[in-house]
């Protein structure tokens, strides 16, 4: 959804854990796997979409399932159905496939992600439903290793301590260019949403590395507690505020 989605795609650039060879090694999965987690999404005051985050086991591997929509109003000028999936290695949380599906707006794109670790390479395959005729892209790409996606990632800074004041840095990709992010724990408070209210801790992330304009502000909200639950997404551009809160 044009709101949601953003957000969620954004939180992979948000959060941070460890540098790589300690990545590796210092968290394990949240056990047990979360039931489907709930969103709404607004922009400013006004309501915009929904998403799903869901989890699974497939061949001792971790899925995490991403699906977001725009309602009826946003879908009059700008409508979104997205469908992602990720796998990835429960014990390192290298990503090592994301199967993703984006209708946005006009844009439609399919694309198919094979992350090679051990050969510090991605493969990257990607088509236009829209225009069948048109040739699939292929690419291969590099990458410094084990790297974490947007899903993988949500997962990976569950399991640390999130504890106020905790610094953490990692590797994220998308298919493009690797990343190195920083994230601060820096607030902890009380966040009301329609699933209730949480004692949580708010990361605020950093890109590192970055040069030019600051696109914008993000902030993600994770439950005080041995879940932490992402219960609130929050970002800030030039054009207003968007927030996706739960809602189950």
């Amino acid at each position: 959804m044009a709101v949601v989605k953003p957000i969620l795609r954004a939180a992979a650039l948000l959060l941070a854990a460890l540098p790589l060879a300690v990545l590796l090694l210092a968290a394990a999965p949240p056990s047990p796997l979360p039931g489907p987690l709930h969103f709404v999404a607004h922009w400013q005051v006004i309501p915009a979409g929904a998403a799903t985050l869901s989890w699974s086991r497939v061949n001792g591997r971790i899925q995490v399932s991403f699906a977001a929509d725009s309602n009826d109003l946003v879908s009059l000028f700008y409508p979104v159905h997205d469908r992602m999936a990720t796998t990835y290695d429960p014990d390192s949380f290298c990503a090592a496939r994301a199967d993703n599906h984006v209708v946005e707006g006009r844009r439609q794109r399919h694309t198919v992600i094979q992350y090679q670790p051990a050969r510090h390479r991605l493969l990257l395959d990607e088509s236009d439903p829209s225009r069948p005729s048109a040739p699939a892209k292929h690419d291969v790409r590099p990458i410094p290793g084990c790297v974490l996606d947007l899903l993988s990632t949500l997962d990976y800074i569950r399991a640390q301590p999130l504890r106020l004041g905790d610094v953490y840095e990692f590797p994220v990709n998308e298919g493009g260019k690797t990343a190195e992010v920083r994230l601060a724990v820096d607030l902890k408070g009380t966040i009301t949403t329609p699933a209730g209210s949480f004692t949580a801790v708010r990361a605020t992330p950093t890109i590192l590395g970055r040069s030019g304009p600051r696109p914008g502000r993000l902030w993600i909200w994770f439950s005080d507690d041995a879940r932490h639950l992402p219960v609130e997404i929050q970002g800030k551009v030039s054009w207003g505020t968007i927030t996706a809160q739960l809602s189950n």
